[in-house]
């Protein structure tokens, strides 16, 4: 039980730090309709026409996390350069409270209250094992688009990896990881993923994560609502993170480095005092 107690905790705080919600104030497109018919290899090449295209993004906002009768809210900032450092800050009475970098070798958790910092890499991670997951695949989650279990990026030629059917108006795309996880996709008429299943069924773990509400924003399209629902054996968590905008390809700096005299500490003793882990 602690195996699972470590990866629900995990998945719990990361999939919840990573998220930015702010202003509703957006006209949003008609998704959904009749589906084309098409053969296997165009729905998958449809799929990726349509992805989100970016060299970085940024977004402020609020992250709320909520777990049974429990919801928490905090000012954040997220940032993304692609392929090299996934960020969000945690704010509160104007400064940084806590910073969250992923790297595709490190994951670091930083507390500026007690000045300590949690870093583990992706390749030691027990967790991510279980997902059968990397950087590239958690960058996909967030950002919309198609993944393999394992790979950077999804290509054209890489069609065969992905099932496809044909259900309630939504193409569905399913590949496998490793052992029982699958990993399932729906698409809608308009070429654009509308929910990703995670599931493995020996673990007792599954992730839906929804995207709707899709904005045009100049010649892109990308959703502004995110729904995700975690379960690890018996716990759950529900969070809804919406935006108004991403700011995409505009330069900034990210700053990722840790301070000398933190003092590195476990994940639980981390975050253990602030989401009751203990």
């Amino acid at each position: 039980m602690k195996q699972y107690k470590n990866i629900a905790t995990v998945l719990f705080v990361m999939f919840s730090l990573l998220l930015v919600s702010g202003c509703k104030s957006k006209k949003t497109l008609a998704t959904g309709g009749e589906l084309a018919k098409k053969t296997h290899k165009e729905v998958v090449a449809d799929v990726l026409k349509t992805e989100l295209n970016f060299k970085t993004i940024t977004s402020k906002g609020n992250i709320e996390l909520k777990s049974g009768s429990s919801s928490k809210k905090v000012s954040a900032t997220f940032k993304i350069i692609k392929d090299s450092v996934l960020q969000v800050s945690l704010r509160g009475f104007g400064i940084e409270v806590m910073r969250m970098d992923l790297t595709p070798e490190r994951i670091v958790i930083i507390d500026r209250w007690k000045k300590q910092y949690f870093s583990e890499s992706f390749k030691d991670s027990e967790f991510l094992k279980q997902l059968d997951f990397n950087f590239y695949n958690l960058q996909a989650l967030f950002t919309n688009k198609l993944f393999i279990p394992g790979k950077q990026e999804v290509e054209y030629n890489d069609y065969n990896n992905f099932v496809v059917n044909m259900a309630n108006d939504l193409y569905m795309l399913q590949t496998k990881g490793r052992g029982s996880l699958s990993y399932n996709f729906a698409v809608d008429a308009t070429d654009h993923i509308v929910s990703t299943l995670i599931h493995n069924e020996k673990q007792n773990l599954s992730l839906q994560w929804s995207y709707t509400d899709f904005i045009k924003d100049n010649e892109l399209t990308y959703p502004t609502v995110m729904q995700a629902k975690i379960e690890v054996v018996k716990k759950r968590a529900d969070i809804v993170i919406s935006y108004n905008k991403l700011d995409i390809d505009k330069d900034f700096s990210v700053d990722t480095s840790i301070p000398s005299k933190y003092t590195k500490v476990s994940f639980t003793d981390l975050l253990g005092s602030y989401l009751k882990l203990k």
